[in-house]
């Protein structure tokens, strides 16, 4: 039987580390969005400028994760807590894959 405690400390470092790998696909996005000259239209530039807050949230997302784990473990394992760490990982997966798709997107095929 796997322990809540394996779980969880499992979710917190996983999160963090998609955490970290959301922050190289913001990094590509912000460095296509500094590759256009300053008198771009807006409407050329907007897709990065959205992208790049969606990126940021799901980056946000992996913080409240790790954060909400973490509650977990000090507090010496309360159940809601544990139901939100589980449910908040599900979540930034399909954030991340989402992102992970959108950017590349972005950057590929724009």
């Amino acid at each position: 039987m796997i322990e809540p405690k394996d779980v969880v400390i499992a979710v917190l470092g996983s999160s963090a580390a998609l955490g970290g790998f959301v922050l190289v696909f913001l990094g590509v996005i912000i460095a296509s969005y500094q590759s256009y000259p300053g008198g771009v239209p807006a409407g050329v530039v907007t897709p990065y400028r959205i992208s790049g807050t969606a990126l940021l949230a799901t980056f946000a997302l992996s913080l409240v994760t790790v954060a909400v784990s973490l509650l977990w473990l000090i507090n010496g394992g309360p159940a809601g807590l544990y139901d939100w760490s589980i449910a908040l990982f599900a979540l930034l997966l399909i954030a991340v894959f989402a992102a992970a798709v959108w950017a590349t997107r972005m950057v590929l095929w724009q």
